[in-house]
């Protein structure tokens, strides 16, 4: 997760600014989830595009790469109006997303003191 040690720097070196982040990052991850899923499942296209790359920028910026890949993936699908394929690959996203968030909570939200 080099993409932290960036967003930091970015920051000045302010630990507690960049860990507020990645803190929000984790918070804000269910939500995002559910309002992708709900767009996909309602058929409301746009509104899952703008989900996907939300979830796309956000985990680039601290560091989610696979989740991120993955994310750009799903904004790429529906760019090509392929809904069945996206609605598919909601599953290996939402593990991903479960396994990024535990990893940045116990690696990095977790130490913010």
């Amino acid at each position: 997760m080099d993409s932290l040690a960036a967003l930091e720097e970015s920051l000045d070196g302010q630990t507690a600014l960049s860990r507020g982040f990645v803190g929000r990052y984790v918070e804000m991850w269910p939500l995002r989830y559910a309002r992708l899923c709900e767009a996909l499942s309602a058929g409301q296209w746009d509104e899952a595009k703008e989900s996907a790359l939300s979830l796309f920028s956000s985990s680039v910026m601290v560091g989610a790469d696979r989740l991120g890949q993955m994310s750009g993936d799903l904004v790429e699908m529906l760019n090509q109006e392929r809904q069945e394929q996206a609605r598919a690959a909601m599953v290996g996203v939402g593990q991903c997303g479960q396994e990024t968030i535990a990893e940045l909570t116990e690696r990095y939200v977790q130490h913010a003191s």
